[in-house]
């Protein structure tokens, strides 16, 4: 059983992943994402960073794929993924560190455009907006200061993953991680 915050908090992820919009979560979602954030952060779908950041995203989605969808029809409604996320996650543990880090490190590459293993606040702002959060410019440097837990001005890995892991397991009101994706 989720709460009311985890419970908005999936819902609000769930219709990141729904990218055509249809109330399910398929593999062409999957695909949208991973195409919309390369166009947003200027990357040729052909290059190596793309290469990988869409197997890191295919195979996450594979991996959970299995358990989500409940009823095997080839789809996750808003319901199993609810249900599969929290059954999963709460509480983080080793499945999430198996199926979150893997994906979280393969969008890292893209997102570090400048390639030196971490991500800067205006790098961070350009994958808010292809995540389409809807935060602003202000909000996105104020959510950055809150995650750079060692406060260097640049975000690792590490850090992110902790940001992840606050949003899908968290029941805090008012952790950093919550507004990952922008407003509940």
């Amino acid at each position: 059983m989720t709460n009311d915050l985890l419970d908005r908090k999936l819902d609000r992820a769930f219709t990141h992943l729904d990218v055509n919009e249809d109330r399910v979560i398929d593999e062409h979602d999957i695909i949208g994402l991973g195409s919309r954030l390369l166009s947003a952060l200027g990357e040729s779908a052909t290059s190596p960073k793309a290469t990988q950041v869409m197997g890191g995203l295919v195979d996450f989605w594979q991996e959970l794929f299995s358990e989500l969808d409940l009823d095997r029809d080839g789809k996750v409604s808003p319901e199993e993924y609810k249900q599969g996320m929290t059954r999963l996650y709460s509480g983080g543990g080793v499945a999430y560190d198996k199926s979150f880090r893997p994906m979280v490190e393969a969008m890292l590459l893209v997102v570090d455009t400048d390639d030196d293993g971490r991500i800067s606040p205006e790098e961070f702002h350009k994958a808010q907006l292809a995540f389409d959060t809807k935060l602003g410019r202000e909000d996105a440097d104020a959510l950055f200061a809150r995650i750079d837990r060692n406060h260097d001005g640049f975000l690792t890995v590490d850090e992110l993953l902790d940001a992840v892991r606050e949003y899908y397991t968290g029941t805090e009101e008012d952790a950093p991680g919550n507004l990952l994706f922008g407003e509940l």
